[in-house]
């Protein structure tokens, strides 16, 4: 009996110095896994300081000096951060993540403004950003300042962000690009350009939460897709006080070397806030407002949706400019445009000789007080070479003696123009209830 009994505490005393040492071997393992991984992932971190030192190892006792030389030390799966401070280069990134290994990061410090100034870098003739991306793949670029990058020639093209011939998979997300600004009159100049210019082509672009603003242009765009593209997301951005257009998805301008589709095409523009995009005081367009928020330009397949677009010289624009070349496929719908100096929306060619607008699809829109400037435009205008659209569901308000709908060729051919909602305000300060609680509502949604 006793022995017995002795035996069962024996037994209950060896389990549970059993269960301790295996708990003991288990967060053993699981600190020495945890020391390894912490060890793995600062050998993945690297440091950018304007007090370090290109010959350091870029840790973040020692970081690095420069952001080009980062540029040119990342492998994929590694992470920059570059400290607070203003920083007078320009970076080309040539090197690429990949999907098996993952991105390469760019990350201003967290809680530190981090600027690249591009006052004192000159160029002779060509492009030059102040972020150049080249053939490369799996990048992300976060939360930096990019401005003042200055020329005042046709013959120069800067820009904040460029990334050329082949690229897939990167995103550029919270950077604020500012007073990049080509003052010839007949010069051009971007925030943001992607420019597919290999049979390649690009895929997977995501531009988000990004703030582009203040630039001067000339006769391009703030921010500019063209060409070999197929894949892109522009979510909650603030694009607004530049000198010309937008946001312009493009195609049809012979941007690959080879034979390509060559059309931006198969994205998503959506809660982004475009306003204050006047070409006015342009001097490459000599006081025409010719300066749309939203422009698709001989792209296609495409969701333009719950954007709030106001005060541009036109809202959104479905378009070409080239001969026999169509804008298609495009869905616009949900979006609130108001306060345009033209028309909320216009589409098709501004001439006989241009290209047009096909099969698109205009739904659920809110457009009200545009043609400010009482040119004639109406709300919505139809231009030329326009077919087979269709219009429904919009709600329009319109001033008295304003049409809701101005033709500058008839009706186009087969547009459908079905169970839209037009009103009429007597003041053009008029703005109904539901219409504020709209627009708050998307305000919050891209702020979020």
């Amino acid at each position: 009996m006793n022995s017995d009994i002795f035996g069962r505490n024996y037994t209950y005393n060896n389990i549970c110095f059993g269960l301790f040492m295996v708990v003991s071997i288990y967060f053993l393992f699981l600190f020495s896994s945890l020391e390894v991984t912490a060890s793995n992932l600062e050998k993945h971190i690297y440091y950018v300081s304007l007090t370090g030192n290109d010959l350091n190892d870029g840790s973040i006792g020692a970081p690095w000096k420069t952001i080009q030389k980062a540029a040119g030390e990342l492998e994929a799966g590694e992470t920059v951060y570059v400290r607070g401070g203003i920083y007078k280069e320009t970076v080309k990134i040539i090197n690429s993540g990949s999907k098996e290994n993952g991105y390469i990061f760019f990350r201003a410090f967290p809680q530190e403004v981090v600027i690249l100034d591009g006052s004192n870098i000159s160029f002779k003739t060509g492009s030059r950003a102040i972020f150049q991306l080249e053939n490369v793949e799996y990048v992300k670029i976060i939360g930096f300042e990019l401005r003042n990058l200055f020329v005042n020639s046709k013959k120069k093209y800067p820009a904040g962000i460029l990334v050329r011939g082949t690229a897939s998979n990167i995103h550029l997300v919270g950077n604020n690009i500012h007073h990049i600004e080509n003052r010839a009159k007949k010069g051009s100049a971007h925030g943001i350009l992607f420019y597919g210019s290999s049979k390649e082509g690009m895929s997977n672009i995501v531009i988000n939460q990004n703030n582009i603003h203040h630039l001067t242009l000339g006769r391009s765009e703030a921010l500019t897709l063209s060409g070999n593209i197929e894949g892109f997301t522009i979510t909650q951005n603030d694009i607004h006080h530049n000198n010309n257009i937008g946001i312009d998805i493009a195609g049809y301008y012979n941007a690959c070397e080879e034979k390509c589709e060559d059309r931006a095409r198969n994205g998503v523009i959506a809660h982004n806030r475009v306003y204050q995009n006047s070409s006015g005081d342009n001097p490459a367009y000599e006081g025409s407002f010719a300066a749309g928020g939203i422009y698709a330009d001989g792209s296609t397949n495409i969701i333009i949706e719950n954007n709030l677009v106001y005060e541009n010289d036109f809202g959104i624009e479905l378009a070409s400019e080239n001969y026999q070349k169509n804008t298609s496929f495009i869905t616009v719908k949900n979006n609130v445009i108001y306060n345009n100096n033209g028309a909320g929306l216009i589409m098709g060619g501004s001439g006989k000789d241009n290209g047009g607008a096909y099969k698109n699809t205009i739904i659920k829109n809110i457009l009200m007080h545009n043609d400010k400037r009482r040119e004639g435009y109406g709300e919505i205008t139809l231009q030329n070479n326009t077919s087979n659209n269709k219009f429904t569901s919009n709600y329009i308000y319109k001033l008295p003696g304003q049409k809701a709908i101005q033709h500058s060729e008839k009706k186009g051919k087969n547009n459908l123009i079905k169970n839209n909602h037009v009103y009429s305000i007597t003041k053009q300060t008029d703005i109904p209830k539901s219409i504020e609680n709209r627009i708050n509502r998307l305000v919050n949604e891209i702020e979020q």
